[in-house]
C-alpha cells in the first residue's frame, strides 16, 4: 500500500483535489485543472488523461471507486475506513 507522500506531480493534485472534493469523475478534476469541457474533444482527452491517473490512484489503494455508467466516481479511502468504522458501531 502506498501512502501519499510518495506522490509526485499530477498524482499528488489529482489526489488532494479528491480528499478536498469528493465523490469526484475525471471531468470533475478536468474542470477544476481549467480544461474547457465544452469543446467534446478536449472534453473526451481530458476525461481519459484523469481517469489514467484515477485509476492508478485506485491501484496504489489510495482511492475507491465505482462505475457509475461511463462515469469512474472516485473518493479517497480514509472516507471509506470511517464508514466502515461507523457501521461496526452501529
Amino acid at each position: 500500500m502506498h501512502s501519499m507522500h510518495d506522490l509526485k506531480g499530477i498524482e499528488k493534485d489529482i489526489f488532494e483535489f479528491v480528499r478536498e472534493q469528493w465523490p469526484s469523475s475525471s471531468l470533475d478534476i478536468a474542470e477544476h485543472f481549467g480544461h474547457n469541457l465544452n469543446e467534446r474533444d478536449e472534453s473526451r482527452r481530458a476525461s481519459t488523461k484523469y481517469t489514467y491517473y484515477l485509476k492508478k490512484l485506485v491501484e496504489k489503494e489510495l482511492l475507491m471507486c465505482k462505475k457509475a455508467g461511463n462515469t469512474l466516481v472516485v473518493w479517497p479511502l480514509e472516507v471509506e475506513k470511517l464508514r466502515t468504522v461507523q457501521q461496526v458501531l452501529r
